[in-house]
């Protein structure tokens, strides 16, 4: 069914239907500058539907329908005027057969005084783009030439009026320089600034040009206008950033850590920091230093699975006993320091499809056994990448929160040299065991207590097998 302003392609054109006439449609080319109405059969634009060489299209000027004009405006003025004068022709049927178009133009022009061109112009416009008076709307988008590169061989700009000279215009010579001083100076992590930039620009376009007088050199502005227009803003923050700062802190953000993992004990993650507080000796004379805490948490349900706290570095051996702590039941564990649970109350309980670590500790010919063994797939960072593994980053502040306005001898800035200040270090109360205890109370605490007010869920799908249902990744 064929209707009124319906946009059709034939080949590489593009028609638009006027108006239908019994046996024949009346439509004109709307990729023309010298189209007219033209008359075709109905019967034959169905054949060219069926040969498939007729096909509908999306009208290009759809918008100017819902588009609304603020009155009072210039394009209100203009539009108004231009459909006041092709008014009484589209009056006429006569108007879009060649045979009484000239002479009912002409007519009008006679009447108003408007050249005839103009009103052939403003006739075509209107049945080009919708045959509505927002189709008269003047073209004020297309004015500027936003994005395009401006040619001139005069200066543009406000002329001066304050300061000595004319300027230049900036050619391809001088837009090579800008570039180069740019990429050397500018859109890298050196830290300099554009009027540094611009200084050495300078210097290279003094040593290329010395007829030019010193106040007609390009300015700073047309540098900071070069670099705007040639560097897109994402390049200017990538660029100027450091590398690692720039994975770390600035990249945008395409995924979650729980994008990854489909259910408990996927993917564990295991890190190492020193605690924020000193403990003294088993017999309370000494302060021994800070301890090495061990934290290995289930990316998927936020669980603490395992720890190790103690007083050595972090290396294989100890990563080894925070994962063998969150693998095996933590019963006997808890008891020994004076927690008793039952299995149900922690139950992280046998060994994890992947465990995500530092290049580190886990990154080496030992953790192979693991691997072949049990089937483990070993996952590590890369450098200086700690926002890869957040989750078990944000537990050693969550953790540590909980006892440290309650703890003596907690780290916090000191004055002690400068200034006399009290030395933290000797407010010491805790051994080891005493630590421990209190850290495995605030796991406990956390792994029943505390819930999520939202999560973000990983892409899984739901499959259907023999036995019921299983998750498996998309």
């Amino acid at each position: 069914m064929l209707r009124i302003n319906d946009v059709f392609q034939l080949q590489q054109e593009r028609h638009r239907i006027l108006a239908l006439a019994g046996q024949h449609v009346l439509w004109i080319s709307i990729d023309s500058d010298k189209a007219w109405p033209e008359l075709v059969r109905t019967a034959e634009i169905e054949q060219w539907i069926l040969d498939e060489s007729l096909r509908r299209v999306e009208d290009p000027f759809q918008e100017l329908a819902a588009l609304i004009v603020e009155q009072g405006s210039k394009a209100q003025v203009i539009r108004d005027q231009r459909y006041e004068l092709i008014a009484p022709l589209l009056a006429d049927e006569e108007i879009y057969y060649r045979s009484g178009r000239g002479r009912l133009v002409q007519s009008r022009s006679d009447e108003t005084g408007t050249p005839r061109k103009s009103l052939y112009k403003n006739l075509r416009q209107y049945w080009q783009r919708g045959a509505m008076p927002n189709a008269l709307l003047p073209d004020y988008r297309k004015s500027g030439g936003k994005g395009q590169k401006k040619v001139s061989k005069k200066k543009l700009g406000r002329p001066r009026k304050i300061s000595p000279g004319t300027g230049i215009t900036v050619d391809a010579s001088i837009e090579k320089m800008f570039r180069l001083v740019l990429d050397r100076y500018y859109v890298n992590d050196k830290g300099h600034s554009l009027p540094y930039a611009h200084r050495r620009f300078i210097d290279m376009f003094e040593a290329a040009n010395p007829n030019v007088q010193p106040e007609d050199y390009p300015t700073i502005t047309q540098l900071r206008y070069f670099y705007h227009r040639e560097y897109e803003n994402a390049d200017r923050i990538r660029l100027r950033a450091n590398k690692i700062s720039y994975q770390k802190d600035i990249r945008p953000l395409i995924g979650t850590a729980t994008g990854g993992v489909v259910g408990p004990g996927s993917r564990y993650e295991i890190d190492a920091t020193i605690a924020d507080v000193y403990l003294l000796s088993a017999d309370r004379q000494r302060v021994i230093g800070r301890p090495t805490l061990y934290v290995v948490v289930d990316v998927f349900s936020r669980m603490v699975a395992g720890f190790y706290i103690g007083l050595e570095n972090p290396s294989y051996v100890t990563a080894m006993i925070a994962l063998a702590t969150s693998m095996l039941d933590k019963s006997e564990l808890c008891a020994r320091y004076g927690a008793e649970i039952t299995p149900e109350q922690w139950p992280t309980v046998g060994v994890p499809d992947a465990i995500l670590a530092d290049r580190g500790e886990l990154l080496g010919h030992q953790i192979e056994s693991l691997e072949k063994a049990f089937g483990v797939r070993i996952e590590t960072t890369p450098p200086y990448r700690g926002d890869a593994k957040g989750i078990v980053e944000r537990y050693f502040r969550t953790l540590q929160a909980e006892f440290k306005p309650f703890t003596p001898g907690v780290v916090t800035g000191t004055k002690v040299r400068k200034q006399g200040g009290k030395d933290y270090r000797l407010d010491a109360a805790l051994t080891l065991d005493d630590f421990t205890q209190i850290m495995v109370a605030s796991i406990l605490h956390r792994n029943q207590k505390e819930y999520q007010a939202s999560y973000t869920q990983p892409q899984t799908s739901l499959r259907k097998t023999f036995d019921g249902f299983y998750i498996y990744p998309v």
